[in-house]
């Protein structure tokens, strides 16, 4: 008895040793596949950021909205590039992946700034640019072939130092065209959702890697206590009031009316057909736009940025033909502030200050002592002022001498 106990305990003994060892080679192969598998996701993160620096390093990248695979080290790691526009945005996801294992990172890539610092361009339309007051205009300048000149409008010499500093040479009758690729367009591919099926309480996300979510509003229909981030394309019919509780995260915003509310805060891209209207104290976050969309028979287009509100990114108004320019208004208030492009092919009011570039069709002034054309009163606009790694959205299709960078990681 003695000695068949021994043997069972024996064999009890070598089965547990079989499992232990056995767990422990187990144990040894999981690890090792698993510091192999994050070995390699390592490697695929750093060849995704190397491929999406060394892609956006050439400007000519950004001609077509292709679909490109490359094996840029020729190690059988491989890179695809894909681009599309998000409004006014260029949308860049790199997905580097090898066998089995994929990494991907979507940007927003924008503009770096060039030498040009451009701080205002004005149609030559054979009327001379005027400035009083406490104006500022700091950076190249592109104006009529008359030039500028001085002109008292407050009757307060002391008061009447305006400064131009820059080089100055002759602007033509047309501003640059903006990139027909850039004029914000929704992708057909969309899945499209009524606001009203939708859980008021819960964030709306949707992911830059799924196809764009679009929600649509009907007559009356707000976005009161919402919150919306990503992907995700905002139409409404009627005019859309926008206030404080309402949260926007990189999505676009169209309607044919767009008010922003006192005190709203977001990062979004507005688009309108008649007219945009931001109250007092609106903070539009980078890398943010507004816009009004040209043509579709509609007159009298506007868009007010009111007192004590900040845009950093665009304002963009354009205009197909000479009538529609003669109709757009835009008007930039005082204590405003506008980082990055102002863009208007119609007749603008500027009282804020620009820290960027500002196109202008023609300027206009209106106070109580009367209307004036091409003045600028008490303004500032400096191209010099920006952070020297600002990342402008691309407005223009140009791709000489062109850098590109990443204005946003998604």
């Amino acid at each position: 008895m003695l000695k068949a106990g021994s043997l069972l305990y024996a064999v009890y003994v070598c089965l547990l040793i079989s499992v232990m060892s056995g767990s422990l080679i187990f144990i040894f192969n999981y690890n090792l596949d698993l510091s192999t598998r994050h070995a390699i996701q390592s490697e695929l993160i750093d060849l995704c950021d190397s491929c999406m620096d060394y892609y956006i390093s050439d400007a000519n990248n950004f001609q077509d909205l292709n679909t490109e695979v490359k094996d840029l080290f020729n190690n059988g790691q491989i890179c695809e590039f894909s681009k599309t526009k998000w409004g006014f945005n260029i949308r860049l996801s790199v997905k580097a992946y090898f066998k089995k294992d994929t990494i991907q990172k979507s940007v927003f890539v924008g503009e770096r700034r060039n030498d040009e610092k451009l701080a205002l361009f004005l149609s030559d339309w054979d009327e001379q640019l005027k400035v009083s007051g406490t104006t500022r205009v700091i950076g190249n300048m592109k104006l009529p072939a008359s030039g500028y000149k001085t002109i008292n409008i407050l009757g307060n010499n002391q008061l009447n130092k305006p400064n131009l500093k820059g080089r100055i040479t002759k602007s033509s009758q047309s501003l640059p065209e903006i990139s027909i690729s850039s004029i914000p367009e929704i992708d057909s591919k969309v899945k499209s959702i009524r606001i009203s099926k939708l859980d008021r309480k819960n964030l709306i996300f949707n992911d830059f890697s799924r196809e764009a979510l679009m929600v649509e509003l009907d007559k009356g229909e707000q976005l009161d206590n919402r919150s919306f981030k990503g992907n995700i394309v905002i139409r409404a019919v009627d005019t859309l009031y926008i206030n404080n509780s309402t949260k926007l995260e990189d999505v676009i915003v169209q309607a044919p009316k767009i008010v922003l509310r006192n005190g709203f805060e977001g990062r979004a891209q507005f688009v309108a057909n008649k007219e945009i209207f931001l109250e007092d104290r609106v903070l539009l976050k980078f890398p943010s736009s507004v816009a009004l969309s040209p043509g579709k028979n509609i007159f009298q287009k506007k868009i007010t940025i009111s007192e004590g509100s900040k845009i950093f990114g665009a304002v963009v108004m354009n205009a197909l033909t000479f009538d529609e320019k003669e109709d757009n208004k835009m008007l930039i208030e005082e204590e405003t502030l506008i980082v990055g492009n102002l863009y208007c092919n119609g007749k603008l009011q500027l009282r804020g200050k620009v820290f960027g570039t500002v196109h202008a069709h023609k300027l206009e002034l209106e106070t109580k002592s009367g209307k004036y054309e091409n003045v600028l009163l008490n303004t500032t606009i400096d191209a010099t002022n920006l952070p020297t790694d600002f990342i402008a959205l691309p407005l223009f299709k140009r791709y000489e001498n062109q850098i590109y960078g990443i204005a946003k990681t998604l």
